[in-house]
């Protein structure tokens, strides 16, 4: 099923720490197996990832830049955010049957994440965006 989406110099984005280097005919390449792959790059901003089964892409909230009783945090001091707005989803894991599960999110919820999960990317307008896998969603907040 994946192959049929992914075509030959396609751009795709993969986890962190996967995959096995290979020299094929004197050119570098890399295996990377299917269940790591995140999504599919048409351009040269993750904003546009196309994600692939049960992947979601967030946009990140920015961190507070004060706390509640109005002392300005530095930048160290910052807690790294874990609430996002839906951005893309993939079209749902396959299950034992090769179906494809429904996604419990939706493009504009909101989401609690856990904060170490998936992977971090920064947009070229600076935007903060995480990739992670469905079951990454701790809660659907709107």
């Amino acid at each position: 099923m994946l192959f049929s989406m992914l075509q030959p110099g396609a751009k795709i984005v993969y986890s962190k720490y996967v995959g096995t280097e290979i020299d094929f005919h004197g050119v570098d390449h890399l295996l990377v197996k299917e269940d790591d792959i995140i999504g599919i790059l048409e351009t040269d901003d993750i904003k546009d990832l196309k994600p692939l089964y049960d992947q979601v892409l967030i946009k990140v909230q920015e961190a507070e830049q004060k706390t509640a009783g109005g002392i300005l945090l530095t930048q160290s001091a910052k807690e790294k955010p874990s609430i996002g707005t839906v951005v893309a989803v993939g079209a749902g894991a396959l299950d034992e049957e090769g179906k494809t599960k429904p996604m419990p999110v939706t493009l504009g919820n909101t989401v609690l994440f856990s904060k170490f999960a998936g992977n971090n990317f920064k947009s070229v307008d600076g935007s903060d965006y995480v990739t992670l896998r469905v079951s990454d969603v701790l809660a659907i907040l709107s």
